[in-house]
């Protein structure tokens, strides 16, 4: 039975999740659902003692079993931090992490055993006379590294550390971007409790592309990516997608070819930037047919359409459209894209092979429409430039018969230092 009852969180009916996130960016690592306290009861046999936590709790033993996936091995003088949340922090729990060179931070139920009494208060408030932000730390005396620590806030808080970090909320950040804003899992309510969680896995996933997303935007120096925004571009996306990108086809492990490293930097693929009108409050991206495709097609009538095309080898208007995708018929054993054939294989169309079936392909340029906006737009921009340049001739020429002129000012000396001032 994973429909658990937990008083103490905002969503208290559910499924309990045990959730590893990154405390830099809140990416989802890996996740476990709770399933019982026999889920891994079979399994205890086939685990190293580096998987098996010394509290036998489920939350414990999950954070044990998370992080032997997500962490690399352990080397000498490598150390990493793991801030636990309440649920799971334990004394046990944090003297094993310390003998695998994991440091660990975290709130901590006060009646957990190994938890120092004398820490423990009576006061359910923090009394008149104690100031916010006081705190009393216990030391472990056999593990100096250990400290224990009431903090207190308005209430008493208990926290335990073999470390120190500053990203304690990571995944309660990750839950709020999937729970509290736009969230498929809390949209539909299904009688079925196990339909909902499929629902949070797609919340988790579209919740990590914006972290990759907006984590893309800040190495490329660019403006911080918007949530709604990119929900918005998602969806615009998801409404273009076909049945043939549900495809998935298996390239052969021993089919060997050319890598991407070999085109050159300038060879990239570029999404068309323009949209089209379908409705009212509805518009997708004009899609073209790629010029591999259509030369490797094997039947007349066969069409593969691409919104990608490659800005170096435009001519004009006229654009090379290819695909982003492997397409195993076009050779045996193909393992290339379109775009990398059109530049490997065929030497940027230097070797191209003529067609299987039907005409050869032609490069044609914008439609009519397309080639009108496109020359109003330059001709906008153009008339902006002229009147800029217009605006700045008659500011040099104001200003040079200003101070030509004889100057109308105050006659005052008192006004000119105000205006001096100002």
């Amino acid at each position: 039975m994973t429909r658990q009852f937990m008083k103490d969180k905002p969503h208290k009916l559910g499924t309990k999740l045990f959730m590893t996130c990154c405390a830099q960016t809140a990416y989802c690592l890996r996740i476990e659902v709770y399933c019982g306290t026999d889920q891994h009861s079979d399994e205890l046999g086939r685990e190293s003692t580096a998987q098996l936590s010394a509290d036998a709790n489920s939350g414990p033993s999950a954070v044990m079993r998370n992080l032997h996936k997500v962490l690399p091995a352990q080397k000498d003088g490598v150390f990493h931090v793991v801030v636990t949340d309440t649920f799971y922090t334990s004394v046990q729990l944090a003297l094993q992490l310390l003998s695998r060179n994991v440091y660990t931070v975290g709130t901590i139920q006060k009646n957990k055993k190994g938890f120092p009494p004398a820490l423990v208060t009576t006061h359910a408030t923090r009394p008149e006379g104690v100031a916010r932000g006081s705190s009393i730390v216990a030391v472990a005396k056999c593990c100096p590294s250990l400290k224990a620590m009431l903090w207190w806030d308005r209430l008493p808080v208990y926290l335990l550390s073999t470390g120190s970090s500053t990203a304690i909320e990571t995944c309660d950040v990750h839950d709020q971007l999937r729970l509290q804003r736009y969230s498929l899992q809390l949209s539909v309510r299904f009688k079925k409790y196990y339909k909902t969680i499929f629902l949070g896995l797609v919340d988790m996933a579209i919740v990590n592309a914006f972290i990759v997303y907006r984590e893309g935007k800040r190495l490329q120096g660019d403006a911080a990516a918007d949530h709604a925004e990119f929900l918005q571009e998602l969806q615009a996306q998801l409404l273009q997608v076909t049945s043939s990108d549900f495809v998935e086809e298996i390239i052969p492990a021993e089919a060997v070819g050319e890598t991407t490293s070999t085109i050159a930097t300038t060879h990239k693929l570029v999404e068309f930037p323009e949209w089209t009108q379908i409705r009212e409050g509805v518009r997708k991206r004009p899609q073209h047919q790629c010029k591999v495709c259509s030369i490797r097609k094997q039947k007349v009538g066969q069409r593969s359409a691409t919104r990608f095309y490659c800005e170096a080898c435009r001519d004009g208007n006229k654009r090379v459209y290819l695909c982003d995708r492997v397409r195993p018929n076009h050779y045996p054993g193909n393992n290339l894209t379109c775009h990398q054939i059109w530049h490997l294989k065929w030497k940027n169309d230097e070797e191209r092979p003529r067609p299987r079936v039907g005409r050869d392909i032609q490069m044609r340029g914008l439609g009519k429409k397309r080639r009108l906006a496109s020359a109003e737009d330059s001709a906008e921009e153009e008339e902006e430039d002229e009147g800029a340049s217009d605006a700045a001739d008659e500011e040099d020429s104001t200003g040079s018969n200003a101070a030509n002129s004889p100057r109308a000012t105050c006659p005052t000396a008192e006004c000119d230092e105000l205006r001096a001032v100002v």
